[in-house]
């Protein structure tokens, strides 16, 4: 995924494992977009791995041709339905780690059409050593 705009709405543990491996492959940060409402954790994602950060993410999604939902479940909707008109507008790929979220609840809620992967990393992904399942909706086509 060389040089293609990273978004990632959530910035914690699992947000920072992937963008340590993305770096690892490709040394890049800066297609990386990090939104993380917590100032001391965007100093920590600036100063660790050079990525670009906001609160604000809105506008974080709008840099994102792919954007990754790196948020607790229980705020994924308040999330979802706070992007859902630049994902109708844009059409980004939208992938989600968060668990138990269902793909029919994230198309209500980012729009019917929308193109979505859902993951669940495990534990071991922290640490580089995990297995992670793979569900893309029919709107995925790369």
């Amino acid at each position: 995924m060389k040089n293609i705009p990273l978004a990632f709405i959530g910035g914690g543990n699992m947000a920072r494992c992937l963008i340590s491996g993305l770096l690892i492959n490709s040394g890049d940060a800066d297609h990386i977009w990090v939104a993380e409402p917590d100032a001391g954790q965007r100093e920590l994602l600036r100063g660790r791995f050079g990525v670009h950060t906001s609160a604000d993410n809105c506008q974080i999604a709008a840099k994102g041709q792919v954007i990754i939902l790196a948020v607790k479940p229980q705020i994924l909707r308040l999330v979802a339905e706070e992007l859902a008109e630049s994902v109708q507008q844009r059409q980004p790929l939208v992938i989600s780690i968060a668990a138990g979220v269902r793909e029919p609840d994230l198309r209500r809620w980012l729009g019917y059409d929308a193109a979505i992967v859902r993951t669940m990393p495990n534990t071991p992904a922290l640490v580089g050593s995990g297995a992670t399942a793979l569900f893309a909706n029919v709107w995925v086509n790369d």
